[in-house]
C-alpha cells in the first residue's frame, strides 16, 4: 500500500497543534442534524417552557461552515464564518463579549494538554466549545457542550471539520 503524502495545510496544521493546541483553517466536514439534538434534549419540557427552549437553542447553535483558529503566546483569536473573529487571553482569563444580537457573555480559552477550551458565561447558562485536532488524521473535532439550570441535562454533540 503507497503512503500519499499530506497536504501542505494539513501538516502546518497538525505540526502547529503539537506545540500550541489547534491552529488554522478548517471547513465542516461532518454535522449531527442540529434541529433533531434539540428536539430530542427539550422533549420532557413542559409544554410552556420547551418552545422557548427550543427556538433559543436553535439560534445559537449551527453548524458552522468554516472556522480560523488563531494564537499568540498571549491571545487565542475564533472566527466562525464571517463573523467578527472573537479575541480571548491566552491563560483562560474571561473577558467581556457580545454576541451580535447584543447578548452579553464572559468569553475565555484555555489549553488543556492538546485541546483549546472556549468557554460562553451567560446569566442563564453556559457553553463550552472543545477544539480536538487528531493528528494521525488531521480531522478537527469541535465537541460543544450546552448547560442551562432551564434545561433537564446538558446537550451535548460534535461537529468535525478539515484543514481547509
Amino acid at each position: 500500500m503507497a503512503i500519499l503524502p499530506l497536504p501542505l495545510s494539513l501538516l502546518l496544521a497538525t505540526a502547529l497543534a503539537a506545540q500550541t493546541g489547534p491552529v488554522g483553517s478548517w471547513k465542516l466536514a461532518q454535522a449531527p442534524n442540529l434541529t433533531e439534538v434539540i428536539e430530542t434534549a427539550t422533549a420532557s419540557m413542559n409544554f410552556l417552557t420547551r418552545p422557548i427552549a427550543r427556538g433559543r437553542l436553535k439560534k445559537t447553535n449551527s453548524a458552522y461552515q468554516r472556522i480560523r483558529i488563531g494564537r499568540t503566546a498571549s491571545e487565542v483569536t475564533i472566527q466562525y464564518d464571517e463573523r467578527q473573529p472573537q479575541h480571548m487571553p491566552a491563560n483562560g482569563q474571561a473577558v467581556p463579549w457580545k454576541r451580535e444580537d447584543g447578548e452579553a457573555f464572559l468569553l475565555s480559552a484555555r489549553l488543556d494538554r492538546d485541546d483549546l477550551i472556549q468557554t460562553y458565561k451567560a446569566e442563564d447558562g453556559e457553553r463550552s466549545n472543545v477544539f480536538h485536532l487528531d493528528p494521525s488524521t488531521g480531522i478537527l473535532t469541535l465537541t460543544v457542550t450546552v448547560k442551562s439550570g432551564k434545561l433537564p441535562k446538558p446537550i451535548t454533540y460534535a461537529l468535525t471539520y478539515q484543514a481547509n
